[in-house]
């Protein structure tokens, strides 16, 4: 397990230095003009400055690499889970963001040629280490954040351990779903009451999410229906091409809008956190 774990730091380390996804992306993943945030962008001079000057919180984004059909590229959740956290921490105004961790345990997407399956275990250790470098930095407010099913109960369930072994000593860690768990709940109801086709994985939603973020990560010329949607709260069931329901009516700017509520979300929630913790 101790060389896995390695491997999985060295490769997490090699994709945010060498990756223009998570180093210095020049699409709509970029906030121009901008205090930057992202602390692989940092020194770590800077990084000791922005903390005793106020940025105490710290935001761990957890994403996975992962097959969503031919039209949409391995790292959609990379792209979103930096753009979300990112701008997150430009509203909060006194946040930083950890590397975005790249690899999660997944279902059905692991048939698909590129998907990097984590295992639960492997998954928690690699955030736990990351949680106690944040802690040993000096940020008083440790933050998980998930854009991927699988990571939600596991990081609410490291959070939790996390925050009561540190609390003591005056740093709190937390899990914020809202961003992710109530926003996607927003855009179902909002794609239900507006009369999209039924599709989840690679569907409407994922689509434009990405788009929106990043469109290099999106071919639209290849999008195409998939397999029939399963009845809700079912696993994946992706057929033969990796794609659940009808993404056809996909834009970047419906993921615009998304992007735009899944912000707002996860800004207002860990405000509140942190405010209520104190």
């Amino acid at each position: 397990m101790k060389l896995s774990l390695v491997r999985v730091a060295f490769a997490l380390s090699s994709l945010t230095a060498a990756s223009p996804t998570l180093a210095a992306q020049g699409n709509s993943a970029t906030l121009p003009h901008t205090v930057p945030v992202m602390m692989e962008r940092l020194t770590t001079a800077e990084i000791r400055d922005a903390i005793h000057t106020g940025k105490t919180i710290v935001l761990i984004p957890s994403a996975s690499t992962e097959a969503t059909g031919p039209a949409i590229a391995l790292g959609k959740h990379l792209v979103r889970a930096q753009y979300i956290a990112e701008h997150i921490a430009q509203e909060l105004g006194n946040a930083l963001v950890a590397p975005v961790m790249p690899f999660a345990p997944t279902t059905d997407e692991s048939r698909f040629p590129g998907t990097v399956n984590l295992s639960a275990d492997a998954f928690s250790r690699v955030n736990e280490d990351v949680a106690e470098s944040m802690v040993r930095t000096g940020f008083k407010y440790i933050i998980f954040m998930g854009d991927h099913d699988q990571n939600q109960p596991l990081l609410r369930t490291l959070a939790s351990r996390l925050d009561e072994k540190h609390r003591a000593d005056g740093v709190r860690v937390f899990f914020s779903s809202d961003s992710y768990a109530k926003t996607n709940k927003e855009i179902d109801e909002y794609l239900r009451a507006n009369g999209y086709p039924p599709s989840r994985h690679g569907g409407v939603s994922d689509t434009s999410l990405t788009w929106a973020a990043n469109p290099d990560y999106v071919h639209p010329d290849r999008i195409v229906v998939g397999a029939p949607v399963p009845p809700a709260g079912t696993p994946l069931s992706l057929g033969a091409i990796g794609i659940e329901g009808d993404p056809r009516r996909a834009s970047p700017e419906l993921g615009k809008m998304f992007l735009g509520w899944k912000i707002k979300n996860g800004t207002a929630e860990i405000r509140n956190l942190v405010g209520t913790s104190k």
